[in-house]
């Protein structure tokens, strides 16, 4: 049997971060900003030209943790640092988890961390985990360099990403939908692949496969391309940069920088778990459209998505 649109948008609804959600966290989200902003102006000749938030929170697709999960959110710092000056961008971004930790001085060292790319802090009443992302000016005004540890600085454009999912959420009324539901696969089935991952196969699959806005196709559709033991090269014609194969098992190109690849982290064995779990989840919800009732229609969904699924309209 198959589910109607309107039954999977019940689904969405249960397990989206509403805007009222956001709202719990925004003072939070304020006073960490200015505090680090007052702390760069203090410490560095550097001065903070804007902060963006990012990542799902920003794009729309964040959907309800887990009651043991936190709540991830991405904050951009564009900074006034010459581009070609690698030494001023990485003394920044090494400043960045001095700085975290000077402002939560009382916080354990675990509540902290710091990578090539961001450094972060996790708040544990409230359950909220932000990266900060400091980042550097470049001649064009939409894209910055940040500190990387293969290739000396990683390009891209945070404004840009923005854009691209902006645009594929006009293109498709039900591209949150399709997403927010992906992930919640991907949450319950311990799939090591990002929302970013997941925003962008999507992403790809309607622009060179025609915008699929039926929720049920859709989500079959991300399952069997995932399930392909050769994964295709997936590239968005971004405005810079061009492809080059780098090894790696699979490739999705950054859309605003043909040759960041955004899986290059992941190996070949991480990459055939992955597929294994596409499988096998593609072949559910074949068995699922088959199904004569409902009730055996929704058992083997809840095979896929968590007991948790549910398409009932929520009671107020």
């Amino acid at each position: 049997m198959n589910l109607t649109n309107a039954q999977l948008i019940n689904y969405k609804d249960r397990i989206k971060f509403s805007s009222i959600d956001k709202r719990r966290f925004q003072d939070q989200i304020d006073n960490l900003i200015s505090s680090i902003e007052t702390k760069i102006s203090e410490q560095t000749s550097t001065t903070v030209l804007k902060v963006l938030q990012c990542g799902s929170w920003k794009k729309g697709t964040i959907i309800k943790p887990a009651d043991d999960m936190p709540i991830d959110i991405d904050l951009v710092f564009f900074l006034n640092i010459d581009p070609e000056d690698d030494v001023a961008l990485r003394q920044t971004h090494q400043l960045i988890l001095p700085i975290l930790k000077s402002i939560y001085h009382q916080k354990e060292d675990k509540d902290f961390w710091n990578n090539p790319k961001t450094a972060g802090i996790e708040f544990i009443t409230s359950g909220l985990k932000v990266d900060i992302v400091p980042v550097g000016k470049t001649s064009d005004p939409d894209y910055v360099v940040q500190p990387d540890k293969d290739t000396g600085v990683y390009f891209t454009s945070p404004t840009k990403q923005l854009e691209f999912i902006s645009q594929r959420k006009l293109a498709n009324q039900n591209y949150t939908a399709i997403v927010r539901i992906l992930k919640k696969w991907r949450n319950c089935n311990d799939v090591d692949l990002s929302s970013f991952a997941i925003e962008l196969i999507v992403a790809y699959l309607d622009i060179n496969k025609g915008v699929e806005s039926n929720i049920q196709e859709a989500i079959l559709r991300f399952f069997r391309l995932l399930s392909k033991k050769q994964f295709p090269v997936l590239l968005f014609n971004a405005p810079y940069g061009t492809y080059k194969h780098d090894g790696n098992y699979v490739y999705i190109a950054d859309p605003t920088y043909e040759e960041n690849n955004i899986m290059k982290s992941v190996t070949n064995l991480e990459w055939n778990l992955i597929r294994i779990k596409a499988d096998t989840a593609f072949e559910t919800l074949l068995l699922a459209e088959e199904e004569e009732y409902i009730t055996s229609t929704i058992n083997l969904w809840k095979e896929v998505f968590g007991a948790g699924f549910n398409i009932d309209p929520i009671q107020n």
